[in-house]
């Protein structure tokens, strides 16, 4: 337990001026309010909620559902700045008050508007999620539900139309992370109600229903839309997250080309999909272009199909790998060429590589590309600078030369000659005449 200093009063008398029970009240203090108050924890059954005392030592709390009267709610009390509260109904609005205690018999007030909080909801599924795909090589009949949210079980059950609600005994309780269930005995060319709910907590929701005649044509497999959720889309990543109970399929497609055309990934259920924006350009160098718009679309498995495209966003990759030369300065026997070292295939924040190769061509003024001399460098660090360092022997006294320069990553990744840090055009050749 803390301890703060405690509200008091001194009251000084003297025979010449003692006062009446006015002066006590002018001077009393009052326990003042905790404030600041908020979350720190958010669950559907349970919140933990904290708040800074301003001057007491312990706290009073009340809550109920949204509206309740102060006075009827669920009291409690604590000597730290925090508690949890416990045994919430799950999508539920709660009020919260609080007050402070500075001794005994001095308390402060209960905060004038209570603190609101609503808890998570538990499981999120609706009948258009219910689907089957019919019998399968057990002879069982195979049902499925795919869920926004997933709850901390299942219950399903398969019975004969005309049933409101199943027995305990005609119940099936499936693991959180199940979402198909193969029923035995299920006769074809009958009516059934399939029923599903979810547990959160203690507590079970209301069962979703949906009907289902065993006939092969009338089953059906619901293809939802993607529900996804972008957690990051800069310079350096794009990553999103699907809350599926399938498996899904990505494709990156060239804007204003036809879908299915494109680079596709396949993920497991419940899982994100990443793209490293500084390498993936590089590692699928044979589609991806430089400076190009690209969709990118998701598809839900659903049963045997799959649902229809999603688009979760658009991006444009950046330039090709840029590289140009910046001197040539003759030291000693050797030229010294020089490039900068920080400059790659990002177009928004130009970072190096890690598997870059530079190739250098060059050869006497005007000569045409491809026909000088190439050579192959990783690149010596030089202070901010890459450099290579050309005997001078190679080179004819009194010839102008040109020189140029361009970036291989990953082997397959080939950059434009002589190329700006953001964006592809030339700066052109470093020219350079021999002694």
């Amino acid at each position: 337990m803390k301890f703060k200093n405690s509200c008091f009063v001194i009251f000084v008398c003297s025979f010449l001026n003692c006062k009446t029970d006015d002066t006590i009240e002018e001077s009393e203090e009052i326990c003042l309010r905790n404030v600041e108050i908020g979350l720190e924890t958010l669950t559907a059954n349970s919140v933990t909620i904290k708040w800074l005392e301003t001057q007491g030592f312990a706290s009073n709390y009340e809550y109920g559902e949204k509206g309740f009267t102060l006075g009827t709610g669920i009291k409690g009390n604590t000597s730290d700045e925090s508690v949890t509260l416990e045994n919430l109904k799950p999508d539920t609005i709660y009020d919260f008050y609080l007050k402070s205690i500075c001794t005994a018999v001095i308390m402060g007030e209960f905060t004038t508007n209570p603190y609101t909080f609503t808890t998570l909801t538990c499981y999120e599924l609706n009948t258009d999620n219910l689907g089957f795909m019919g019998y399968v090589e057990n002879g069982y009949f195979n049902a499925f539900w795919i869920p926004d949210r997933n709850a901390d079980e299942w219950q399903v059950a398969m019975l004969l139309s005309g049933t409101d609600n199943p027995v305990e005994a005609q119940i099936y309780t499936i693991e959180s992370n199940v979402n198909r269930f193969d029923f035995p005995d299920i006769e074809p060319f009958v009516e059934y109600t399939f029923f599903v709910r979810g547990k959160c907590g203690d507590t079970f929701g209301d069962w979703e229903t949906k009907n289902i005649n065993t006939d092969d044509e009338n089953l059906t497999s619901p293809c939802i839309i993607a529900n996804t959720t972008i957690v990051n889309n800069d310079g350096y990543d794009i990553t999103f997250y699907l809350a599926n109970q399938t498996n899904y399929i990505v494709e990156i497609v060239e804007e204003r080309k036809e879908k299915g055309s494109g680079l596709v990934f396949e993920r497991d259920s419940n899982s994100s999909f990443n793209i490293k924006k500084q390498t993936f350009h590089n590692e699928y160098a044979e589609y991806v272009k430089a400076a190009t718009n690209y969709d990118v679309f998701v598809r839900v498995e659903c049963g045997s199909s799959f649902s229809e495209y999603t688009k979760v966003l658009s991006f444009k990759s950046p330039v090709n790998n840029a590289a140009f030369l910046t001197e040539g300065v003759v030291n000693g026997e050797e030229l010294q060429l020089s490039w900068l070292r920080d400059y790659g295939f990002n177009d928004s924040y130009c970072q190096p590589y890690d598997e870059v190769v530079y190739e250098i061509e060059y050869g006497p003024q005007g000569f045409k590309e491809g026909e000088g001399i190439l050579i192959d460098t990783e690149g010596v660090p030089k202070g901010g600078d890459y450099g290579y360092n050309l005997p001078l022997i190679a080179l004819a006294p009194s010839v102008t030369y040109e020189f140029s320069i361009r970036t291989i990553v990953n082997v397959k990744s080939v950059g434009e000659w002589n190329s700006s840090h953001c964006n592809n055009s030339g700066i052109g050749r470093l020219v350079f005449t021999a002694l």
